[in-house]
């Protein structure tokens, strides 16, 4: 995706038990629990999520309110925070792999605009969160 070239803006429908749904229904279970919601909700970020490899496919993690949420697209009605460009296997790494992000930036695979520290400070308790609800 070239850059400024955002497909984010029009909705994904996500395939049932695809990458996308998979990430946001983990997500979603997380965000279930009030005290994860609330801690998440003080993050202040909007981090879009466009997977290179699913055409057409992003998802938005609104961790910028109060019940922060995950939905398919791109929400056009305020700038994400962040917006990273990466692989739908990215997904389920992110959220199990405290170094794979991060490393994934560093080595130039996932491609990011914006505040991405801001991200990458709350997604320990993001993963926290997940890995607690599948427990």
């Amino acid at each position: 995706m070239a850059a400024g070239d955002h497909h984010g803006d029009r909705p994904h429908v996500p395939v049932p038990g695809g990458p996308v749904d998979r990430f946001a229904q983990r997500v979603r279970l997380a965000l279930a629990d009030r005290q994860v919601a609330e801690r998440l909700a003080e993050a202040d970020v909007r981090a879009v999520l466009e997977l290179r490899d699913v055409p057409d496919a992003a998802l938005t993690l609104l961790l910028d309110r109060d019940p922060p949420m995950v939905v398919a697209g791109s929400p056009n009605d305020a700038a994400p925070t962040v917006r990273l460009t990466l692989d739908a296997d990215d997904l389920d790494r992110m959220l199990a792999d405290s170094t794979h992000l991060p490393m994934a930036i560093l080595a130039g695979e996932v491609v990011f605009e914006g505040a991405v520290r801001k991200l990458l400070r709350v997604l320990p308790i993001l993963r926290s969160a997940v890995a607690d609800a599948e427990a």
